[in-house]
């Protein structure tokens, strides 16, 4: 495919805000795609280079972009600079000089999305001495051959900011879109689907049955990403073969499995009376890390399915030395720990083990120490459709002698005084709560189900739980704050029914002077001119930021709001957070923060608790 082709297709998807139009464009377009190239189309379109945990990236900022963008097009960097001040998209300054060059174009070939994607690779894989010349000159031979549309996302793919409002599950509908109909080819899909069917009405009846066709192919689609994230060879995959192409993937150790997520409840009852007898373990304030296990090859990843392997050079040796097993993938959570006085560091003092550099040093003075709390694959099986109870026994036959891996601690009930016990000693321990599970679950790869349910420490005029949140943007400081740049945070839950990340809470409290430090650091990198695709706002904060980095937050409640658009209804009434703190950064995708149904629930129970403390 000619890459003015693929452009095109994004410019059509840019000028439309109808999910449903996005992905009839984006399925059209990969329909159009050849056999080999669909999957760097699909990277192209999530903004990367391949799959998150191989962490390529492109490797260029803004100043080199300037440069490239002015060696192609022979206008001087302050040109190029002035003008991206004016129109605050690079991607529109490459289209306008591209399409009034001041020299002639020194290549003559038209683009294909193989010499693109080929030239990005080979960028992000250029170091050493020398390198930013060889980047510079990889970068302005793209635009240099480029149409005036082809330079826009030429010049913005490298920033990460393709504007396109997609993420994967709209990738996800339009591949299923794509093979509903082979899909529908099985005689037991049809009558599954039929059977389902509530309409009684021919025309209505006919929407309903495709809607739920292309439903249940997606979420074929999706349960195989969830056990094998790299949407690019599953795109392929479809391709080459169809529908059987998918039952061909299967676990891999090396490629993460997106990770099971908990539900949450206020109580020990509530929890009783949805689980009955559970497993009930102790939850930790760390990394929580899922490590493949391949003979002698460790690799570790974190929930973000970015590998950390370099990282944690401590427990990669631990795994090696403790691990009875060949192949195998656990999960488990991993903390700093003091040798001196045998207690483990709180999560600000684990974070440091999060480095590039003097990676030794920060091992010797925080070893980590990891329980271990799930098991998936085991030796060329499969256990995620094993009943808890199950894989946890495996587990634990499995983890040999040694203090850095250990199993979680745990007990086995369906008392509530008892999990109110064993909640009480994991406080005491300075440790974030409690995790109950279902003893007859399978591990349910990529969701939140009931099947594990989180009780954490709640305050006294408080909400019982705190919430996670997505930076969307971020007002500059007064006063003391004027020094970091940052004075307040513009906050969003995520909206699983459009992709979309909607505005909640402004943060303005809760934010020490390392944490502004650290918050100007990563924000400053992400900053982008226009209110991102996937950002649903109408408050507008001082700079938008790319939804990147997820943070803790704690409430006094939640309340209605005309301001934010967190699950607006038809009266424009949404849902904010009263006197919002933020607590710290997560280690989790932006797409893993709290849902607006989540915060819906979240709502009414809130309300319920205080009719009934008004009628006490």
């Amino acid at each position: 495919m000619l890459f003015s082709e693929l452009v095109a297709y994004f410019d059509r998807i840019e000028s439309v805000s109808s999910r449903l139009d996005m992905t009839a464009i984006l399925a059209e377009m990969l329909s159009k795609a050849g056999g080999k190239e669909i999957r760097d189309i699909v990277y192209f379109s999530q903004g990367m280079l391949g799959p998150k945990h191989t962490g390529l990236e492109a490797g260029i900022g803004e100043g080199l972009l300037e440069q490239g963008i002015a060696k192609a097009t022979g206008y001087t960097k302050e040109e190029v600079v002035r003008l991206y001040k004016q129109v605050g998209d690079l991607g529109y300054v490459a289209e306008k000089l591209a399409s009034g060059r001041k020299q002639t174009s020194l290549f003559s070939g038209r683009l294909t999305v193989e010499k693109v994607f080929g030239n990005f690779v080979k960028i992000a894989e250029t170091g050493g001495k020398g390198s930013q010349d060889s980047k510079l000159g990889m970068f302005a031979e793209l635009i240099n051959s480029a149409g005036k549309l082809e330079a826009r996302y030429i010049a913005r793919f490298p920033l990460g900011n393709l504007r396109l409002g997609i993420g994967d599950p709209t990738i996800m509908d339009a591949l299923a879109l794509n093979y509903v109909e082979e899909f529908l080819k099985d005689k037991k899909n049809m009558a599954g689907i039929e059977a389902a069917l509530r309409e009684k009405n021919e025309e209505k009846r006919k929407e309903e049955f495709s809607r739920r066709a292309r439903q249940r192919l997606r979420e074929t689609i999706e349960a195989k990403y969830n056990i094998f994230s790299d949407l690019g060879e599953i795109a392929e995959r479809l391709k080459a073969k169809g529908i059987k192409g998918l039952e061909e993937i299967r676990i891999v150790p090396g490629t993460p499995i997106r990770p099971t997520l908990a539900e949450r409840l206020s109580s020990s009852e509530e929890i009783v009376e949805k689980l009955g007898n559970c497993a009930v373990e102790q939850k930790y304030d760390g990394f929580r890390l899922q490590v493949h296990k391949d003979r002698n090859n460790v690799t570790i990843f974190s929930r973000q399915s970015e590998n950390m392997t370099g990282m944690f050079p401590d427990l990669v040796e631990a795994v090696r030395r403790q691990m009875k097993a060949e192949r195998v993938i656990f999960e488990g959570e991993a903390l700093a720990y003091s040798e001196q006085t045998q207690q483990y560091f709180p999560f600000q003092v684990t974070i440091q083990r999060k480095r590039k550099y003097d990676i030794a040093e920060k091992a010797e003075e925080f070893p980590l120490r990891m329980f271990a709390f799930d098991v998936m694959y085991l030796n060329g099986k499969d256990l995620m459709g094993k009943p808890f109870r199950d894989r946890r026994e495996a587990l634990e036959k499995i983890i040999g002698e040694g203090e850095a891996i250990a199993l979680t601690k745990s007990i086995e009930t369906s008392d509530p005084k008892k999990i109110d016990a064993f909640f009480m000693e994991s406080i005491e321990n300075g440790l974030e709560g409690i995790i109950a599970k279902d003893l007859d679950a399978p591990y349910i790869a990529g969701a939140r189900k009931f099947a594990w349910i989180k009780l954490k420490r709640s305050y006294r005029g408080e909400l019982s739980d705190s919430i996670d949140v997505t930076i969307i943007g971020y007002f500059k400081g007064r006063g003391k704050r004027t020094q970091f740049g940052i004075g307040g945070l513009l906050t969003a839950a995520y909206d699983e029914e459009d992709d979309s990340f909607k505005s909640i809470a402004k943060i303005g409290t809760g934010m020490n002077e390392e944490m502004l430090s650290e918050l100007e650091e990563k924000l400053s990198k992400i900053a982008v001119k226009q209110k991102p695709g996937r950002v649903d706002s109408e408050i507008e904060p001082h700079v938008w930021v790319k939804p990147s980095y997820v943070i803790e937050v704690r409430a006094d409640e939640i309340t209605r709001s005309p301001l934010h658009t967190a699950g607006r209804d038809k009266e424009g009434t949404g849902y904010a957070l009263r006197f919002p703190r933020m607590l710290k950064f997560r280690e989790k995708k932006p797409e893993e923060s709290t849902t607006v149904k989540e915060i819906i629930a979240m709502f009414r129970k809130q309300a319920s608790v205080q009719v009934y403390q008004a009628e006490k």
